[in-house]
């Protein structure tokens, strides 16, 4: 079944290899006995991979299920919504807010009980709380967060990131390219360029990072677009020209010694193309029309695919860009809309307009969930994949826009880098909308005007093209990238409910993506040093100590302060929750020990304050089962408390050093305690008394 079911799948087969090889030692000897023995291993093995694979799949359909929703709610009635939860004076329970949802959500061709089990699933993200009701304030800070409700969150503005810096580096010129070059083409994942001139049949192959010619491909028309295709097998150059082919180029040929072969026959369409995409995981090519329509094609038969046409546009398609995590597809065109398209209905999700004139690029963040979008005149504008409102402007450009594309570091995909033909650059945060860096190229090509910039992120280098002219900048990040933060970690957790890790450094909190090591996202919670940490039982909120005493909860979907609690007097060493009880429980440097209730979703409320110890406290271990607490000074004495009364048990003398690491070795009476000298104890506590 989903979930954790490791633990009696174990227990099952390792109870029936037992019974088995009692039995077996009677009747088998030898390599029968090992034969049958190694099956039933497999056997185990193959139990555990399948409830693992369940336990994925789950974790895979719970993420998709929220990001569904989320495109099928109509921000209009987010009025009519909030009327329904404030018709009910304790917030709306699962069953309720099942039904209004349903009630307001668009259904058209989506299965009820899927979008049931969504529904289910996006109420237990959203409260937080873990009251099993839902407040108008959880779900409207929710989408707040998701960037639904409009303007940017205010908890964004002050953030701070590993923000790239760029600075200039070397500038060339190379003679034997064509001296006026009208588009120049970035072929993704090599060190390629493609050059073409004005209304030429010629592109011409250019390796920047060689800074050499490599091959120019004839054609028998003027040429519209052109893209590069690695299908691992072989890697090809697909260009389209404006007699309606689209020629396919081996670039690998044994045959040819340029290494460039044409493998015919060329893809035929029935409107010249001015848009080609590959889409890898699909290995399918997209292309985009003069007059709007978007056909797909396979290239092992060298003909149109059998998924359907998308016809939306009614002008010529300039942007294809595929958008795994919502599971669509985004186009933008000269009629100045972009069209969110369902990849595998081919059906229309959102129509965004708000430009005045045509689309020249489009770029997404998938951790903000924003498309940026650039006009063919200097309009750069902001939007949330959710809403068909544009979201911002982000001003500054003054010359016809050239390109953008969204930066990926270790914190994230929160920054932008856009150009201008003017050989403007800026890098923006797009957390708080504004422009953190400004350069521009040399003034030799800001005055031919710049043609295109390649962004080898793979060389940490961005180029600048201008005619014959290239100038390369050099990007780095304000802090080493090898490392999960510059700062000391200080707690580094496993959150099993939502699939992620997350670490606290310094004053920042930062997830990472448990399947491939990646940050996720990364809140910026404190002005004061963060301590220590822990998480709720329900892992939806985590709580932290500060150096100045402070303690406080966050959100752990998008790290906003739900609430503050009793402050120590000084530093917050260490920190854990009781589970059953729904109590945090705090120690200090102050030497005092702290139990604060969670149960108020508005504020932490102080319980009881214990004092006992003579030193610093570095350790604290509770057990609810045997209603004990358990400290640890610097000076090695441990102490023992009564949970429910606050009373000092006992103390535990055995250390001489400062103890590291305090465990309760449930469901066992016994404490184990280690020290920085490697020094391991196990104490004997108090049996649980009767009643």
């Amino acid at each position: 079944s989903d979930g954790p079911a490791d633990t009696p799948i174990i227990r099952h087969y390792i109870s029936a290899l037992n019974a088995s090889s009692a039995h077996q030692k009677l009747v088998m000897k030898g390599e029968d006995k090992k034969r049958v023995r190694k099956a039933e291993v497999q056997e185990v093995t193959r139990e555990l991979n399948l409830a693992q694979q369940r336990r994925d799949n789950k974790k895979k359909r719970n993420k998709q299920a929220v990001v569904d929703i989320m495109m099928l709610l109509d921000t209009n009635h987010l009025s009519d919504i909030r009327q329904e939860f404030m018709q009910a004076e304790d917030g709306l329970d699962l069953k309720s807010f099942v039904r209004v949802m349903l009630k307001y959500l668009t259904k058209d061709e989506v299965n009820t009980e899927d979008l049931v089990a969504s529904l289910c699933e996006l109420f237990a993200q959203v409260d937080v709380n873990g009251d099993a009701t839902m407040e108008w304030d959880e779900f409207y800070g929710y989408i707040h967060e998701q960037g639904m409700a409009e303007g940017v969150n205010d908890d964004t503005q002050g953030a701070q990131a590993a923000m790239m810096k760029y600075n200039p580096k070397t500038a060339w010129e190379d003679r034997v390219l064509p001296k006026k070059s009208e588009t120049v083409v970035y072929f993704a994942g090599t060190d390629l360029i493609g050059i073409n001139e004005h209304n030429s049949a010629k592109l011409h192959i250019y390796d920047v990072s060689q800074r050499r010619p490599v091959h120019t491909l004839v054609h028998k028309a003027a040429l519209l677009a052109s893209v590069y295709i690695d299908t691992g097998g072989k890697k090809l150059i697909v260009v389209a020209t404006c007699d309606y082919h689209m020629t396919i180029w081996d670039t690998q040929s044994v045959w040819e010694a340029s290494g460039f072969s044409e493998l015919q026959p060329p893809l035929v369409a029935t409107e010249s193309q001015t848009c080609l995409f590959w889409d890898a995981s699909t290995s399918t090519l997209y292309s985009g029309g003069i007059n709007g329509l978007v056909s797909t094609w396979d290239l092992t038969t060298h003909e149109a695919a059998a998924a359907p046409k998308l016809q939306g546009h009614k002008s010529s398609v300039r942007v294809i860009l595929d958008l795994p995590s919502l599971n669509g597809m985004i186009t933008a065109s000269l009629d100045a809309t972009m069209i969110l398209w369902d990849k595998h209905t081919g059906k229309k999700r959102k129509t965004y307009r708000g430009h005045r004139n045509g689309i020249l690029a489009v770029a997404f963040s998938i951790d903000l969930k924003m498309i940026i979008s650039a006009g063919i005149t200097d309009e750069l504008m902001v939007w949330n994949a959710f809403v068909e409102k544009k979201l911002a402007d982000l001003p500054g450009h003054k010359a016809p826009m050239l390109g953008i594309h969204v930066v990926e570091s270790r914190d994230g995909a929160f920054q932008l880098l856009s150009a201008d033909k003017s050989g403007v650059f800026k890098v923006w945060d797009l957390r708080s909308l504004t422009c953190n860096q400004t350069f521009t190229c040399e003034p030799q090509m800001c005055a031919a005007g710049t043609k295109a910039y390649i962004n080898l992120s793979h060389k940490n280098l961005v180029i600048a093209v201008s005619m014959r002219r290239f100038q390369e900048f050099e990007f780095s990040y304000s802090n080493t990238p090898d490392l999960t933060d510059d700062r000391e970690v200080v707690g580094a957790f496993y959150n099993e409910t939502l699939d992620s890790f997350v670490t606290a450094a310094g004053s920042s909190v930062r997830v990472w993506d448990s399947q491939n090591g990646q940050p996720q996202k990364t809140y910026q919670v404190s002005e004061s040093p963060i301590v220590s940490m822990a998480f709720d039982d329900r892992q939806r909120k985590f709580f932290l100590g500060c150096a100045d005493g402070s303690v406080t909860c966050h959100n752990y979907l998008n790290g906003v302060l739900m609430k503050e609690f009793e402050d120590h007097n000084a530093e917050v060493s260490c920190m854990t929750y009781c589970n059953e009880d729904k109590c945090l429980i705090t120690a200090s440097w102050d030497r005092s020990l702290c139990i604060h209730d969670d149960m108020d979703n508005d504020e932490g409320v102080l319980l009881r304050t214990m004092k006992g110890h003579s030193k610093d406290i570095t350790c604290i271990a509770n057990s609810f089962a045997l209603r004990l607490i358990a400290t640890s000074g610097a000076d090695g004495h441990i102490l023992v408390w009564h949970y429910g009364m606050g009373l000092l048990e006992g103390v535990c003398k055995g250390h001489a050093q400062d103890v590291t690491q305090l465990v309760f070795l449930e469901p066992y009476p016994l404490l184990l305690s280690t020290d920085i000298l490697g020094n391991i104890c196990v104490w004997g506590m108090p049996p649980l008394p009767l009643g």
